[in-house]
């Protein structure tokens, strides 16, 4: 159907839902309205006709108010405390001169709809123009009661001084991105600077389109609190029993707390070996002994031959005190390149070399991807004196 035919004949256009689970309650918490079409064919969707350039603003406009107003209709007859997240072209809503989205809640306030079921979903890398305009119309927004979305963070331009600004309450996240190839330690890093901001600006994460067990369970251990696709359920045009598939939930949640432990007893288990074994080679290799701290450094890293990558030590202000042993060719080499250099500014650097001085055991990191190489790698770090620690980096095997 082309554009016409759409705004011509309304009543073939439906609202579909698509529930939303929440990771505590396991039970659905809300739904996303979606655009749909009655056609010869059945049921369509109408992505295609709102991210057509061609269709002209009032024809969308009048099509996606058409959609809200039907779902608003259905949320209020409903009566259930649930959310309801409508999309939204910010683009268009800011040159709508009635307003026309405002007006649409605040009549349907004075129904009686509380507005802080309502998230209004929008794209902050989409939007064209001045954004001080866009900051203003969320504010308007959140003076109702209404709560704000940013989609599809993380894909695109996002910028995350612009998302902080909108103030949001939900950032959704499109898992969709790691299907059909693997997991990427850069994909890794992005969404942990997205949990990270969504902390500080008080935001919970939405993965959506979740489409098998693997990307829920990578959501979930992302700090996901919410999730939507169709793994958990297919857009309806009703709305479900909120404790639809709670029991599956319930099951997957248990089956990934248990993958989780393995890993986590995994690690502390290779931190209690690395542990060992270096507290025996410094037995064996007395620091009070040393007078070429390169010597003894590449004397360690040849007793942790087995999965030792590289090696170096700091003082106690994060200043590179030794070379750099790796190897090369199987042969154990000196790079005197980075002696001198200062590591302090790294993530959790001067945290550490306290944790290692009040524990008096070594530490092993996070798997993260190496500058110089991109391989995964994990950094296991132990205070041989009161002012010196080596730093051995190790190739996870994944």
């Amino acid at each position: 159907m082309n554009a016409l035919d759409i705004i011509t004949d309304l009543s073939k256009v439906k609202p579909y839902y698509q529930a939303i689970f929440s990771a505590d309650s396991h039970m659905v918490i809300g739904y996303e309205v979606l655009g749909r079409i009655e056609t010869n064919n059945g049921i369509k969707s109408l992505g295609a006709f709102f991210h057509d350039p061609t269709v002209p603003i009032e024809f969308s406009l009048q099509v996606d108010g058409y959609i809200q107003t039907v779902a608003l209709e259905y949320l209020l007859k409903h009566n259930e405390k649930t959310l309801l997240f409508i999309n939204v072209n910010v683009n268009h809503i800011l040159i709508d001169q009635d307003e026309s989205l405002l007006s649409r809640l605040i009549t349907y306030q004075k129904k009686g709809l509380d507005l802080s079921q309502i998230v209004i979903e929008v794209t902050e890398h989409n939007v064209k123009g001045v954004m001080h305009k866009v900051v203003t119309l969320c504010k308007k927004l959140k003076s109702l009661g209404v709560k704000i979305a940013i989609d599809d963070v993380g894909i695109g331009a996002s910028n995350l001084d612009r998302i902080a600004l909108l103030e949001p309450d939900i950032l959704k996240v499109d898992i969709q991105a790691l299907k059909n190839h693997e997991h990427s330690t850069s994909y890794d890093g992005v969404l942990y600077s997205l949990a990270l901001l969504s902390r500080k600006i008080g935001a919970e994460l939405l993965f959506e389109a979740v489409e098998d067990r693997e990307q829920f369970h990578y959501s979930w251990k992302n700090n996901g609190r919410y999730y939507q696709g169709y793994f958990l359920a297919k857009p309806d045009s009703s709305f479900l029993e909120k404790k639809t598939f709670k029991d599956r939930f319930k099951k997957d949640i248990y089956n990934f707390i248990q993958l989780e432990r393995k890993k986590y007893q995994s690690e502390y288990r290779l931190a209690y070996h690395l542990n060992f074994e270096v507290e025996k080679i410094i037995e064996e290799l007395p620091m009070e002994d040393v007078f070429d701290l390169d010597s003894w450094t590449i004397n360690v890293a040849r007793k942790l031959d087995s999965f030792c990558l590289r090696i170096y030590i700091t003082d106690d202000h994060g200043y590179q005190i030794s070379s750099n042993v790796t190897k090369n060719n199987d042969v154990w080499i000196l790079n005197n390149d980075y002696k001198g250099r200062n590591w302090s500014w790294r993530p959790f650097f001067i945290e550490n070399l306290v944790r290692m001085d009040e524990e008096s055991k070594g530490i092993l990191s996070d798997t993260y991807s190496d500058i110089e190489s991109g391989e995964a790698v994990q950094t296991f770090s132990y205070p041989i004196t009161e002012n010196a620690y080596l730093f051995i980096d190790i190739l996870v095997n994944e």
